[in-house]
């Protein structure tokens, strides 16, 4: 069981009986900003109910399905953690589990990646997901892997590839992890992770 299964379960837990699980989802790929600055990809929403969530990822796909299409699901492929991510982040914002379902605008950036910085305080970070900006941002604080890193900073495709969802499950609970922007709205509001995004709509 993943990180990402334990969310499913919470959500599926926190919506039983409301009637949510047979509401209709639609996912689909947007290539339109707002985007948060920090992950590489394209934003996969979801919206449910006249609200809506994101994930910013490489795995995107256009569908109508269910809320409870992802109760039980093995998650085994990017695609399907994605979607899962998408709606579990649609679904709290329906529900009001979280305040967060869209990035900032671009004049917040400054001011976001400047109170990153000041709390990461020069600790070793290690990104878990490809985020460019912070690559080059945060590059004289980048470790070669994560267990030689002091926080690991979670951002879009680290929530939904293989290696990103073992790194997660690994040190999970023996480093402090940190999950970047709208797409990990869901996860760390229903899992009370630590999550970063100061300016998300």
């Amino acid at each position: 069981m993943s990180l990402l299964h334990d969310m499913v379960e919470k959500l599926e837990e926190r919506t039983m009986h409301s009637g949510c699980e047979d509401g209709v989802v639609v996912l689909r790929p947007e290539h339109d900003p707002p985007a948060c600055r920090y992950p590489a990809g394209t934003r996969l929403v979801a919206s449910f109910g006249g609200r809506s969530g994101e994930i910013v990822t490489d795995s995107v796909v256009t569908v109508t399905t269910k809320v409870s299409y992802m109760f039980g699901a093995p998650l085994e492929t990017p695609v399907q953690r994605a979607a899962a991510c998408a709606i579990t982040n649609a679904v709290c914002a329906f529900f009001c589990f979280t305040r967060i379902s869209g990035a900032c605008s671009p004049e917040a950036h400054a001011s976001c990646l400047s109170s990153l910085k000041q709390d990461l305080d020069g600790s070793g970070v290690f990104l878990i997901g490809t985020m460019p900006a912070l690559m080059q941002e945060l590059s004289d604080q980048i470790t070669d892997s994560p267990a030689s890193a002091d926080i690991l900073l979670v951002g879009g495709d680290g929530l939904t590839s293989d290696e990103g969802v073992e790194m997660i499950d690994e040190y999970h609970g023996r480093k402090r992890m940190i999950f970047l922007g709208p797409s990990a709205s869901g996860i760390t509001a229903l899992l009370n992770l630590e999550h970063w995004c100061p300016s998300g709509i």
